[in-house]
């Protein structure tokens, strides 16, 4: 059996608001394993965003644990935290998160400057994983000159720069029109089925979410289903 890349054991993730207390996970508990495609849905508020964050180590739990590879993240400090957000994570946003002076080239460097990787490769990189998700001939447009479907592959460029193990996604379509959103699921599916990457989505969208294996369903930051896909045939 595939080992869990990410585990959850029995998070709780509360917010203060003033004088009062907002629970946004109540005692979740969840296994990611490696090379699966899992999608979170759930309604406004049901705590989703809350878990991909905690999940993705964006923030930490209030009580409970949350390992990384085995590694429990509260034994780690800040620099650790970003180590992981840098190298094994790639993040894909609904609302694309591209700087918009920069051209798409330059966008998908960034993370491997922070990595200290020499300019000349950089470039290197960059260019070729922008043809891998069919931007060969606009790797030199900034954003402002895309459409949205584009500026959302250049996003997931950015995301496969430092060859992350996982890829996370929060509604990566909820942006886009019908057919720009097929194309990039039709892209992430291929990342999982073709290049072994392990993803995890949330999506408010039953079809988008029907592309991964499982679907895990939040109600009031709490575990209600987690059900295996059934495939059309």
């Amino acid at each position: 059996m595939a080992e869990a890349v990410i585990k959850a054991v029995n998070v709780v993730k509360t917010y203060n608001m003033g004088l009062v207390q907002v629970h946004a996970l109540s005692g979740v508990s969840f296994d990611l394993l490696k090379g699966e495609f899992v999608s979170i849905m759930g309604p406004s508020g049901s705590g989703k965003t809350t878990l991909l964050d905690v999940l993705s180590v964006l923030s930490r739990p209030t009580s409970g644990e949350v390992f990384i590879n085995k590694k429990p993240i509260s034994k780690m400090d800040d620099n650790e935290l970003a180590k992981i957000r840098g190298q094994t994570i790639g993040f894909v946003f609904q609302t694309f998160n591209l700087i918009n002076r920069l051209s798409a080239k330059e966008n998908v460097m960034m993370p491997l400057w922070f990595q200290g990787v020499p300019k000349g490769e950089r470039e290197k990189i960059a260019e070729k994983i922008l043809k891998d998700v069919g931007l060969g001939d606009r790797i030199n447009h900034k954003p402002s000159e895309l459409s949205g479907g584009q500026r959302q592959r250049v996003a997931i460029a950015r995301a496969l720069a430092v060859n992350p193990d996982i890829i996370v996604a929060d509604e990566p379509t909820g942006n886009l029109d019908s057919v720009s959103g097929d194309q990039i699921m039709d892209l992430i599916v291929d990342l999982n089925k073709k290049h072994g990457k392990t993803i995890l989505m949330v999506t408010h969208e039953e079809d988008i979410a029907a592309n991964a294996e499982r679907i895990v369903r939040l109600k009031d930051g709490k575990i209600i289903a987690d059900e295996k896909v059934k495939k059309k045939k």
